[in-house]
């Protein structure tokens, strides 16, 4: 009887032993394969899934969490539970309203792509420069031109240009600096020296803005696709020859494929906008504050490459 009760424990034991092994293999493969497709095919985001991330990440909301952004936690046990189990977890103390942050001009990066030679400077003097959301949502966040410049670095990343976005709260620069409003441009060159000194790969400064236009003027139609038109503005208060050049170079390859998709190029007498840092300084208007964001972003791709052909050297 006892040689009978051994002999079953030990092959209750060999199966549990088994099993644990059959299991552990199961999961090591899952992991493999979700890896290996997740650094194959999910890294890569087109601009409309990035401007939702965006939005998603900076309006905190807990009822409904993107895939992506599950992907993006993948330390989280939420993400085990939801796509394992079925379970989604409920973070929100049983209040099913979504949490939403305070109105902040602030527009965080949550992707925050780095490269230890970046070759374009991506920043915005009026960083708070706002644009339209793409949903009847009541959200309390704004998409602004900072957003407009994690597309850009993201384009130009497409299309292997490494670019830098300034991250660095504009508000709080003025504010630590004792800077007001019109003194944007004193703190703006302040970001740029430090980002030189961090960064002497970098060749090419871009200012990201947006004009203060109604939507007609600041909105074009090309084939069936909204746009939102580009004007370049050139300080006319330093040799601003070699700058002029690239603006001139990235205005006519936006003619070239539409006319009304830029608004030209203006050169305003008596200012430098920090252009004099380098010979490749361009400051960029994209649409206005009646444009969405999905307009900005079509109009982004065309910009990156136009940028990118103008490094290039083919426009």
């Amino acid at each position: 009887m006892d040689m009978a009760k051994r002999f079953k424990g030990k092959r209750r034991l060999k199966f549990v032993y088994r099993l644990g092994i059959f299991l552990t293999c199961v999961l090591v493969s899952f992991w493999g394969i979700f890896s290996f497709l997740y650094n194959k095919f999910l890294k890569t985001i087109d601009n409309d899934t990035l401007i939702n991330y965006l939005v998603s990440y900076n309006l905190n909301t807990k009822n409904q969490s993107p895939f992506l952004l599950d992907v993006l936690n993948l330390d989280s046990t939420d993400f085990l539970l939801k796509y394992t189990l079925g379970i989604t977890p409920n973070n929100n103390n049983n209040d099913s309203t979504p949490v939403v942050k305070e109105e902040n001009e602030y527009v965080e990066d949550p992707l925050k792509t780095t490269f230890d030679q970046p070759l374009v400077y991506i920043y915005n003097t009026h960083q708070s420069e706002e644009y339209r959301l793409n949903n009847d949502n009541s959200y309390n966040v704004t998409p602004t031109v900072l957003m407009a410049s994690y597309i850009l670095r993201e384009n130009l990343a497409d299309l292997g240009i490494p670019a830098l976005v300034e991250t660095k709260n504009m508000s709080e620069v003025l504010k630590l600096n004792n800077l007001n409003y019109n003194s944007s441009y004193k703190a703006s060159m302040m970001l740029i020296n430090d980002a030189k000194a961090n960064y002497p790969s970098i060749n090419y400064f871009i200012d990201l803005h947006r004009d203060s236009i109604n939507y007609d003027l600041g909105t074009t139609t090309v084939d069936g696709k909204k746009y939102a038109k580009v004007m370049l503005v050139m300080g006319g208060n330093y040799d601003n020859t070699e700058n002029l050049k690239m603006a001139n170079a990235v205005n006519a390859y936006l003619k070239s494929i539409d006319d009304s998709l830029s608004r030209g190029v203006f050169i305003r007498s008596g200012s430098v906008y920090n252009q004099d840092v380098s010979p490749n300084a361009i400051l960029v208007e994209i649409g206005g504050p009646f444009n969405y964001i999905n307009e900005v972003n079509n109009t982004v791709k065309l910009l990156s490459e136009a940028i990118y052909k103008y490094i290039k050297g083919e426009i």
